[in-house]
């Protein structure tokens, strides 16, 4: 039997450490951790900055990494600084350094790049071989050539191959969440659909266990033809509805989970509660891809971002708010003939929803005016203004002159900083794509 440790949910959320050191006396096999995802937006990945920052991402790291190396087991890290490229893997290289001085630890780590040269992915795109990803717009050459960092999502290949190099510690660029903890049951021969599955539900962490916590840790162990999650805390519970729940976390669709290796297929998958807090899972099929598919993410700065914070409370003001937005949109871009987007954000009208919102007749309304500009003091000029304008218009039956708004803060407005955007969300599918992906090796 094969035991994996999920340690938390993602890198940066806290871990418990009491549940750490309990999920240790099982005879763990190896401790991982993913470090990144999209769910955060482009930002990180087209400036190059850490999610999690320096100070965050080593409490986290510093006394998991001294216990696997002192019960010489592999520690896996993936989509290293969130967003997974070589810039995010240079910061996260020079925490593990610290922490390896400090405290004296001696260890083989893997590094795994899995940033794209953009050359290589202009000739892939005159070859055909870049496709849409999610119903996006086919990509162009603009699209590469203004892209601060391109990286691909890997899988389990690289994974392995570190494994196999005798590294005690992988630390990697952007990968899919279960490649961290499918990799090493793999390598030990076991069955490709028992490991995509158990991988996909503890990359979590505690998610999946009740009450459900991303900081906490879970446990995930492979036997011959099923595996068993169980929570690391024992005040928490996993279920066969709290397992099978995490199916449906970030699919379209709850039976079929696409990886770079393969499809997993969980129609026929089995969810059996084993023991009060652990669930027993069997049944899903895993089908082998023939040719390893990668999805690419790119980012590019699109201008520097505005906003103004206000409330609104007066019945006639909201019941027109829809007709007083747009006039003041048209006329801030007809009066000024820059290079800028004013949107507002209507926060208990359709803030959330937008156009799919069901309920009507709000009472009180939060909003957000938000421009972006090609430079930061022109979004700042453009938001006051379009606050300035917002705060006395003259709507339909309103009788005083005070102001229609309600600041919360002084100044209204904050500057944001840049704004990136996708340029690329597209699927790579070529011959040999892993060998973009190279393992560099360095010992403490």
């Amino acid at each position: 039997m094969i035991k994996a440790l999920s340690l938390m949910g993602q890198l940066g959320y806290g871990y418990h450490k009491d549940s750490f050191l309990s999920a240790l006396e099982e005879n763990i096999d190896f401790i991982g951790v993913d470090a990144g995802s999209i769910d955060s937006g482009p930002y990180f990945l087209g400036s190059g900055k850490m999610k999690a920052n320096y100070d965050a991402a080593r409490n986290d790291l510093e006394f998991p990494l001294k216990k696997a190396i002192e019960l010489d087991i592999p520690f896996i890290i993936g989509s290293a600084g969130y967003a997974g490229a070589d810039i995010h893997l240079e910061q996260m290289v020079n925490i593990m350094k610290d922490i390896a001085a400090d405290n004296k630890l001696h260890f083989k780590m893997a590094i795994i790049h899995s940033e794209f040269d953009k050359n290589y992915i202009k000739d892939e795109f005159l070859k055909g071989n870049i496709k849409s990803y999610e119903k996006n717009k086919e990509i162009n050459s603009d699209d590469i050539d203004k892209s601060t960092h391109i990286v691909g999502q890997i899988g389990a290949d690289k994974f392995i191959e570190s494994l196999k190099q005798g590294c005690n510690v992988i630390l990697s660029g952007r990968a899919t969440d279960a490649s961290v903890y499918a990799a090493y049951p793999l390598l030990m021969g076991c069955k490709p659909e028992l490991c995509w599955h158990m991988a996909k539900i503890i990359e979590c962490g505690a998610l999946c266990a009740k009450p459900a916590s991303p900081s906490d840790s879970l446990i995930g162990a492979i036997d011959d033809n099923c595996f068993y999650l169980k929570p690391a805390d024992k005040q928490r519970k996993c279920t066969a509805e709290s397992a099978m729940a995490h199916s449906l976390y970030e699919n379209i669709n709850p039976f079929i989970i696409e990886e770079p290796d393969g499809t997993l297929i969980l129609d026929g998958a089995e969810y059996e509660q084993f023991d009060e807090r652990t669930v027993k899972i069997s049944g899903a099929k895993w089908i082998e891809r023939k040719k390893t598919t990668i999805k690419l993410e790119g980012a590019k700065l699109t201008g520097f971002r505005t906003i103004a914070i206000a409330g609104i409370r007066n019945p006639l003001m909201i019941e027109q708010i829809d007709d007083i937005t747009k006039k003041i949109k048209e006329e801030t871009i007809k009066s000024y003939d820059d290079n800028f987007k004013i949107n507002f954000r209507l926060y208990g009208k359709n803030g959330v929803l937008n156009d799919m919102e069901f309920l009507n007749n709000p009472y009180e309304i939060g909003i957000i005016i938000d421009v972006v500009a090609n430079n930061q003091t022109l979004a700042h000029k453009i938001c006051s203004i379009a606050k300035s304008n917002l705060q006395h218009y003259d709507y339909k039956g309103r009788t005083a002159t005070g102001a229609n708004l309600a600041f919360p803060y002084s100044p209204a407005e904050f500057d944001l900083g840049e704004v990136y955007e996708f340029s690329i969300y597209h699927i790579l599918e070529t011959d040999n794509v892993n060998d973009n992906f190279k393992v560099e090796t360095i010992e403490f």
